[in-house]
């Protein structure tokens, strides 16, 4: 079975086009409007996937679903979303894969006691927005512009690079977040554009590569927060 990206449906064409050059099947999550507009596609606030399990909020479009069945154990959660924060984030969670980053008052319970049978140390922060503002690099490395999860994350042992904010486009809001522009795929991790104007590209640059990552950049475009490309490998 070729490999998959959940993306947004408004992610640029150049974008998707990459992605398929790249070997990967493109699957885009609805739209609802439940949430903000400038958030109703993003894959980040609709879903939370670990390993071979998605878990999804209750109201998604069942056409989704269909699309996702032969992929994924789908797992059909309780918390649902509205426009008011941080009733927009149950599902918003930054996981490295041994551990999970989230506002823990506001992460769906399904989700809570999944960690809790696989042993996924789930460790607070002030940020419910979690997964758009955290690029898990690999198990023991993150990289983010906020600093309750930079400091959450060093409490917990985990190796994170603190960058500035900014720099990252979201339509609607001021700036985006280096989680919601990225994906990662075995050990290559996608920009939906490049970071060359960010002021800290050298530190990413070198925090990415000493650990043995490689970075695939999907366009030529500003770098965009798209709510995350979620792969299926």
């Amino acid at each position: 079975m070729e490999p998959c990206a959940i993306i947004d449906p408004r992610l640029p064409e150049i974008c998707v086009k990459n992605l398929h050059k790249a070997g990967f099947k493109t699957i885009t999550a609805p739209i609802t409007e439940l949430v903000e507009t400038p958030l109703s596609g993003h894959p980040d606030i609709q879903m939370f996937m670990h390993e071979k399990n998605i878990f999804v909020h209750p109201d998604i479009d069942p056409a989704f679903l269909k699309k996702i069945e032969s992929y994924l154990n789908i797992i059909q959660c309780t918390s649902r979303l509205n426009r008011s924060y941080p009733s927009d984030v149950p599902y918003n969670i930054a996981c490295t894969g041994t551990i999970a980053l989230h506002k823990k008052d506001s992460t769906d319970k399904c989700i809570l006691d999944y960690f809790l049978q696989k042993k996924i140390e789930i460790i607070n922060t002030k940020q419910g927005y979690s997964k758009c503002s955290t690029l898990p690099v690999d198990d023991l490395s993150i990289i983010t512009a906020d600093k309750s999860i930079h400091s959450a994350a060093e409490d917990a042992g985990i190796d994170s690079l603190l960058i500035s904010q900014g720099y990252i486009d979201l339509p609607g809001y001021n700036y985006g977040f280096i989680g919601g522009a990225s994906g990662k795929f075995l050990d290559t991790i996608y920009l939906t554009g490049p970071i060359d104007h960010h002021p800290d590209i050298e530190r990413i640059m070198h925090f990415i590569e000493s650990r043995g990552m490689h970075l695939k950049i999907l366009s030529d475009k500003r770098i965009l927060d798209a709510g995350s490309i979620f792969f299926i490998g």
